[in-house]
């Protein structure tokens, strides 16, 4: 079966850069929604947890109840509106003015504010109504944030969106007494940021190994690899054909090739004959890849097809989240 190693050393060399970045590993605060960016929630839980992580956030209330069982102070769920009680290391975000009444009484909630990506989060108009409807409907807020749109991107558009951010978290502490937690950088904008003035930072793909501004790409490492287990070998002579369509020719007699228990019924991309794919030991992947395996030359027992979701997001002209996350949840992860 294939497997997914999640590499120990490196999770502990990524977690301790940010750990200095932000001047406390304190204020982690690890991502660990959809399956932990692919990794596997329960894994990376596990690590974050041996590494002291404090901090963490989720997409709903089912990775909060997986995550709940790694001691983690604060949970912070995205998207999932509460309709009954929850332990208070739960915080639940408020995405929209008119959800508010929605949420039970007593649900310690964080106020998401939109500075300009304009997606989730109350608008800068709505502040002082969206803080009345808080204590109408006695909820306890335990945090304001932000989220920034340009942080991958070598412009200032983050410095705005701080200054309307900052300028915002003025506005609330005079309509509230009561002390909230504050934050606003993710991996990337937590280099642009200065961070003492926050409470924490939501650092998601930097743990996991990848920054996308180019001069700080060499300070993290990849902490996912992907290794297949070998199903069958042929030997094939000049002209066979490899695969769905026969779209690879071998090219010489006696070519050995065989096949990977890996494809994209795994979460691996259908790669096809007009990509040029390669395994991380530079050998092509040939002809189509299957919905339950891939093709390659030579007869190793074990092939590692990445360890480093970089060539592959070339390959398909996509982000190497993508990759990433789209890795299905039934395969076996091993942490090493």
């Amino acid at each position: 079966m294939a497997t997914i190693y999640l590499n120990r050393k490196s999770f502990v060399h990524n977690a301790s850069y940010y750990s200095n970045l932000l001047g406390d590993k304190k204020k982690l605060c690890i991502a660990l929604k959809d399956n932990a960016y692919g990794h596997g929630i329960k894994q990376i839980s596990q690590l974050s947890k041996e590494f002291g992580i404090k901090h963490c956030i989720v997409k709903n209330i089912h990775e909060a109840n997986i995550a709940n069982n790694y001691n983690f102070e604060t949970i912070l769920i995205l998207y999932d509106i509460p309709q009954t009680n929850y332990p208070k290391n739960y915080y639940f975000a408020i995405n929209d003015l008119s959800k508010i009444q929605l949420y039970n009484q007593n649900t310690n909630v964080e106020l998401k504010i939109d500075t300009s990506m304009s997606r989730n989060g109350i608008e800068i108009s709505q502040i002082k109504e969206a803080i009345e409807l808080i204590q109408k409907y006695k909820l306890n807020l335990k945090g304001v944030f932000t989220h920034f749109c340009c942080a991958d991107e070598n412009n200032d558009t983050t410095i705005k969106q701080e200054k309307l951010f900052e300028d915002v978290i003025i506005q609330i502490k005079k309509l509230i007494k009561t002390p909230f937690r504050i934050h606003c950088a993710n991996s990337t904008g937590s280099h642009k940021v200065d961070n003492s003035k926050y409470d924490i930072a939501r650092v998601g793909i930097g743990l996991y190994g990848y920054i996308d501004l180019e001069q700080y790409k060499s300070n993290t490492k990849p902490v996912l690899s992907l290794y297949a287990n070998k199903i069958s070998t042929r030997t094939l002579k000049q002209g066979d054909g490899i695969g769905y369509g026969a779209t690879y020719k071998v090219e010489k007699d006696n070519f050995t090739v065989s096949n990977y228990d890996i494809g994209y019924g795994d979460g691996f991309f259908r790669v096809n004959e007009n990509q040029n794919a390669f395994i991380k030991d530079k050998r092509k992947i040939l002809g189509r890849v299957s919905m339950d395996s891939l093709s390659i030359q030579g007869e190793d027992e074990e092939v590692c097809i990445f360890d480093d979701a970089t060539h592959l997001a070339k390959v398909q002209n996509t982000i190497h989240y993508e990759i990433l996350t789209h890795l299905n949840g039934n395969l076996n992860r091993v942490i090493k």
